[in-house]
């Protein structure tokens, strides 16, 4: 964990007084598990519904949200505070000068996310982008654990969380990895609204950090060969010859369905990793085809990995598409088989809500290291 410095830093600014909801309303809707609030989202809902005229309920739900991060600020102590802007509440217990560029840099990367999404991206959200930023592994991942299945999950550089009001934590190690987080998770922010299988999500969220956040440092990598990785705007390959290698080695005519449905994203290690560049891969091959690419993602359903989609929009088989870079086989995802790899990671059956309610970045780009 980085050593963060705390002398002479100057103290927060005070939050406004709420306008629309009171305090009360909130802490009544909030419950503590696992060290933290909680707050029932259905309940606040409720209230927004019943008290505040429709024209100012999105002032409201930023309102409700930060009373939320206030409980969170006092659950956590040590020096954490909340600062907002127009569009972000961030929690945080770093000096203010970075907190400040942190907030500024979310809202920017949001509105560049969004501009990229296009007519894909999430317009109907009430309330602003909530971030997270824990200074300490273990209380990123305490808070964490209540949202995780079973309480098993990878290490991740970062999650978005979309169960009740969706927002974004990620732990603090140094700027460019925050940087690469959040774009990463504001992406999946966007794309909340849509029920997607979770290998295109995740690889939508990787190709836009890449292409938006300055690339993260490798381990090892001096601070001069980052700065002048930054100055020529140097961004790392889709793929090399040492990872394509990984790839051909690892991948079979069975576990490819764990990618297709999911599954393997949250397998730790060598699954993970290689779920996360395989879906970069297929979104990039998938992109080349031009805008068609963007109507097909609210098509896709995580029941057959978009494969009914791809073929009615893109004119293009997953199978086939997956075939171009691991060469040949039977590569086309099953839906049979995406069941039966959800029933075996005791995830929500299809036709139901998406399994996948978390969403994550990998720890400081593994594949990089």
């Amino acid at each position: 964990m980085p050593e963060i410095q705390t002398q002479d830093m100057e103290p927060p600014p005070p939050l406004p007084a709420a306008k629309y909801v009171p305090a009360e309303a909130v802490s009544q809707a909030c419950f503590v598990e696992q060290g933290f609030h909680r707050a029932d989202w259905g309940k606040i809902h409720s209230w927004i519904e019943a008290h505040i005229d429709p024209l100012d309920q999105g002032d409201a739900w930023g309102e409700a949200a930060l009373h939320w991060l206030c409980h969170l600020r006092d659950d956590l102590g040590a020096g954490y505070y909340v600062l907002q802007s127009k569009s972000t509440i961030l929690l945080a217990d770093l000096p203010l000068a970075t907190s400040r560029w942190l907030l500024n840099y979310a809202g920017h990367a949001a509105d560049t996310v969004q501009t990229q999404l296009r007519q894909v991206a999430w317009g109907g959200a009430l309330g602003k982008d909530v971030v997270l930023v824990f200074s300490e592994d273990d209380d990123y991942y305490q808070y964490l654990a209540y949202h995780a299945k079973d309480g098993v999950q990878p290490q991740s550089g970062g999650v978005c969380i979309h169960a009740g009001y969706t927002h974004i934590a990620i732990p603090w190690r140094e700027e460019m990895d925050a940087t690469n987080a959040i774009v990463h998770e504001l992406t999946h922010d966007s794309l909340a609204h849509l029920s997607l299988p979770l290998w295109l999500n995740e690889g939508v969220a990787v190709t836009l950090q890449k292409a938006i956040a300055p690339p993260p440092k490798p381990v090892g990598q001096s601070d001069q060969d980052a700065l002048f990785g930054a100055a020529i705007d140097w961004r790392p390959p889709v793929m090399w010859d040492e990872l394509a290698e990984r790839h051909f080695a690892f991948w079979t005519e069975e576990n490819i369905q764990g990618f297709w449905a999911g599954t393997s994203f949250l397998e730790p290690g060598e699954p993970n990793e290689l779920s996360y560049s395989l879906a970069e891969v297929l979104v990039k091959l998938l992109s080349e085809r031009g805008a068609g690419f963007l109507n097909f993602l609210p098509e896709a359903r995580p029941e057959d990995a978009g494969q009914a989609a791809a073929l009615q929009v893109l004119v293009a088989d997953l199978g086939e598409i997956a075939g171009t870079f691991l060469g040949e086989g039977n590569w086309r995802p099953r839906r049979q088989a995406i069941s039966d790899c959800w029933k075996a990671a005791n995830w929500t059956a299809p036709g139901k809500e998406p399994p996948h309610r978390l969403f994550g970045s990998m720890t400081l780009n593994p594949l990089l290291q």
